[in-house]
């Protein structure tokens, strides 16, 4: 199965309705070293590395994964594979982090490591 895309604007009108999305961050070391900045509460999960997180992502949230690349390749990769291992909502950020910037969106911080993965 291959993941549905969702906007930015639909993304953020979900955020703002309370929905609790989980935004997971899959851009490469390259363009995470490269950067001073992720979405509010997202977790770094690299795409090479998506094995590691299965057994803590909740698997009854909609999830988010956004990277820096030409067609959202990280992002769409790791919703294929969180799709392949019977997550059920998963849609890659489309446009990424450059096209969140680009309308205005907020952004925090990056923190350096894994971050938190919050349960259900």
């Amino acid at each position: 199965m291959e993941p549905t895309r969702i906007t930015v604007d639909e993304a953020k009108e979900r955020i703002d309705r309370g929905e609790p999305l989980l935004l997971l961050d899959t851009r490469n070391p390259a363009a995470w070293q490269n950067s001073n900045v992720r979405l509010r509460g997202a977790i770094r999960v690299p795409v090479d590395e998506a094995q590691d997180y299965l057994g803590e992502l909740p698997t009854g949230r909609t999830i988010v994964t956004y990277c820096t690349c030409p067609n959202e390749a990280s992002s769409a990769k790791l919703a294929k594979t969180l799709l392949d291992h019977g997550f059920k909502n998963v849609h890659p950020l489309y446009g990424g982090l450059d096209a969140w910037q680009a309308a205005g969106y907020p952004v925090e911080p990056k923190e350096t490591g894994r971050g938190v993965v919050l349960s259900n």
